[in-house]
């Protein structure tokens, strides 16, 4: 029996984040600095025993079967993605997250991804990264109206530290850095932490930000926003990450105009502990209300922060950042 096996990565925004929706991203043009990281979406496909189509997450311990042509159970983003591969028939689908849902980190993308590559590893369906990409939002935006931007299918697929740029022309992923000195040293003064789902928050924030935009109130929040991520980038080249800390401190800031759904309390009373530790800056990764923070710090404060962020209710997780988008491979096995 051959078993097909696919991860995807998911990601840190660091900068430009929310000018990759639309309708900004088409009437203005987006920016995004994003890179990925050790945290994975990862799914397994090998042939069913009944001939049905079966999905099971091991992470939210929910399966979805469909026998007669229809779906049972809540897995609606992965039975999306089988209803757009037609040649999946008879077969079980395994994933589980590195990460709890509403991360912030881009796992629902990272998920469609993974499933997309998956596929095309089990059925010879030859896609590249852009491909994967764009499938991967038109599943999600589209067919099941999640709403969102594009940085996060683009991240999975391509991997790596880029600037993406938006347009209603299409995407340009700009990778940043050719040496991974820089990279390796961002690494060394930043950690994450989790500090709770914003599950429920994600379609609200989302749809809020979007209503303020189209309204006049947020343009020029998101045109400064944009505009960090040249300068993140100039910074990234010099190898000055203390200055891309506190330009980080800066951006969220300003990203907090956004939305007042962005930062909720236990937000803004993590991040003013760790800069009255002697945090350069930080943010939330994703588009705001909880999930993953980022916090950039010296060196030698780190084990400090750790622990001033463990005892203010974060779950601090380790990582590193990654070069590559998603893989897929298959074996044969006894099984």
């Amino acid at each position: 029996m051959r078993i097909y096996k696919a991860k995807a990565p998911m990601r840190i925004g660091f900068f430009g984040g929310g000018t990759d929706v639309s309708p900004y991203a088409e009437e203005h043009g987006g920016k995004v600095l994003n890179c990925t990281i050790d945290k994975y979406v990862r799914c397994m496909l090998k042939p069913s025993d009944d001939g049905a189509l079966t999905i099971r997450s091991l992470d939210l311990e929910e399966v979805s079967r469909n026998v007669t042509g229809h779906w049972d159970g809540k897995l609606s983003l992965p039975q999306a993605v089988l209803d757009a591969v037609p040649l999946a028939k008879g077969v079980e689908v395994t994933m589980f997250s590195d990460v709890p849902p509403g991360s912030g980190l881009g796992s629902s993308s990272a998920l469609v991804v993974s499933m997309l590559k998956l596929m095309g590893e089990a059925y010879n369906i030859p896609m590249t990264p852009h491909e994967l990409a764009e499938t991967a939002y038109k599943i999600e935006r589209v067919d099941l109206g999640i709403p969102g931007g594009r940085q996060d299918q683009y991240a999975a697929a391509f991997g790596g530290m880029s600037v993406y740029h938006f347009s209603k022309n299409g995407v340009i992923v700009e990778p940043v850095l050719s040496d991974t000195t820089a990279l390796l040293e961002l690494e060394s003064c930043l950690l994450i932490g989790y500090i709770g789902s914003r599950k429920l928050l994600t379609q609200q924030l989302v749809n809020d930000q979007v209503n303020r935009l189209k309204q006049g109130d947020t343009l020029r929040y998101h045109d400064e926003t944009k505009a960090f991520v040249d300068e993140s980038v100039k910074l990234l080249r010099a190898k000055k990450i203390d200055d891309f800390g506190r330009l980080l401190h800066d951006a969220w800031e300003v990203k907090k105009a956004f939305s007042p759904y962005i930062a909720p309390p236990i937000v803004d009373e993590v991040y003013a502990k760790a800069r009255k530790h002697g945090a350069w800056g930080g943010k939330i990764t994703g588009a705001g209300g909880g999930g993953f923070m980022v916090i950039a710090c010296p060196f030698d404060r780190r084990l400090e922060m750790e622990r001033v962020l463990t005892e203010a209710g974060m779950q601090v997780r380790h990582f590193s950042f990654t070069t590559q988008g998603v893989h897929a491979w298959s074996f044969d096995t006894d099984e």
